[in-house]
């Protein structure tokens, strides 16, 4: 099936105290998913470090969750932060590793440049959003795991000291923009966010920003169509909306993941998700049998792995196994698989999402990126 059909049957279907000073303190419904009521538990401080060197300031585990303070990434880790008390939103980081958090009365909203991120890891009876940032005591903090996986930063836990070590990650060497594509009108608005890559040779830069360009133009051509059909009837203009999320940015290795949102009218909208793998050696996209090729029987191991983690938000009791056509990209956690909307579970589930570590799906040893550096 045709990016564009999928597209259009995900639619169819569907007051903090920062550092002591006291500062004043409409998420898209795709990013609305209904969150499991768990009582929130705050444990014992944690330690923290930057570069071996402790800081004044403490985190807190939240639910089994590392927190951060927002002042330690300002004032420690270097990140600049901003404030804007018209929407309540406070920016952190820069660039396409841009974090805004929105709060509200009803908690913190979490979304990198537009891209709202959310994981209920296996979505049990006491699941918790590993993303969440919290409003604790009056403060903000933020999840270990969000500068982990999207912001460059990595840790080294020490469980008799309780502490963590955080310090940046080597980077691939390149420079990725957020580019706009606006095609609105009477019947529609229509804002399509994408990548472009720059730092690498012009033929290998050209052959990745051609497959991101040409994606975000289908989705704004699609878009246009149906918007063409709205009916009269219809009160509000239709909304279509692409964000995406740089996963993964290292060892020769670029992975993105997109969300495609659009609502034509009804209780909500749909979401439809891809992700986007290459090789900076060459300007390859990469596909799973490229990524996994050092285990031959991945394919069956992914099925079982999956059929075992899916079995608390499936339609069928089993668990869902591998689709035909699996959605992926890569993470600092490993392969992380994905499902459409509705493809294994009620609208409620959202997208279900599933990070396998690669020490689970090669051979011990194996680095999955080796032939790509």
């Amino acid at each position: 099936m045709k990016k564009t059909m999928k597209w259009s049957a995900a639619v169819l279907a569907a007051g903090v105290i920062l550092g002591g000073v006291n500062v004043t303190g409409g998420t898209l419904a795709h990013a609305a998913a209904a969150k499991p009521a768990v009582k929130q538990a705050v444990q014992p401080s944690v330690v923290l470090k930057y570069n071996g060197t402790t800081l004044t300031q403490q985190g807190k585990i939240v639910n089994g969750i590392t927190m951060i303070p927002v002042t330690v990434l300002r004032d420690s880790l270097g990140l600049p932060l901003n404030y804007n008390p018209g929407t309540k939103t406070y920016t952190l980081g820069s660039g396409t590793a841009k974090l805004n958090l929105e709060v509200s009365e009803y908690g913190v909203t979490s979304n990198l440049n537009g891209y709202y991120i959310y994981n209920y890891g296996d979505y049990g009876a006491n699941a918790v959003d590993v993303y969440e940032s919290k409003n604790i005591g009056g403060h903000l903090y933020v999840p270990f795991k969000v500068l982990n996986d999207f912001m460059g930063f990595k840790g080294v836990w020490n469980p008799s000291l309780k502490s963590l070590d955080i310090s940046k990650r080597t980077m691939n060497s390149i420079n990725i923009s957020n580019e706009t594509l606006t095609k609105s009108n009477k019947n529609a608005s229509i804002v399509i966010h994408y990548p472009q890559v720059s730092g690498l040779p012009e033929d290998v830069q050209s052959k990745i920003n051609k497959v991101f360009k040409d994606d975000a133009e289908a989705f704004a051509a699609d878009s246009e169509e149906q918007a063409s059909h709205r009916d009269g009837k219809v009160e509000h203009m239709y909304e279509f909306i692409q964000s995406f999320a740089v996963t993964y940015n290292r060892e020769g290795i670029l992975s993105v993941v997109t969300d495609k949102y659009g609502y034509t009218g009804g209780a909500h909208g749909g979401t439809f998700r891809d992700g986007m793998t290459f090789s900076l050696k060459d300007g390859k996209q990469l596909g799973l049998a490229d990524v996994l090729k050092s285990a031959p029987d991945y394919k069956k191991t992914l099925d079982a792995i999956l059929k075992q983690r899916t079995k608390n938000v499936t339609y069928d009791e089993k668990g869902a196994g591998l689709s035909e056509t699996p959605g992926f990209y890569v993470s600092e956690g490993g392969l992380t698989v994905f499902y459409q909307q509705y493809e294994i579970a009620p609208y409620a589930a959202g997208l279900p999402t599933y990070t396998i570590s690669f020490g689970d799906l090669l051979p011990k040893g194996t680095d999955p990126f080796a032939d790509f550096k």
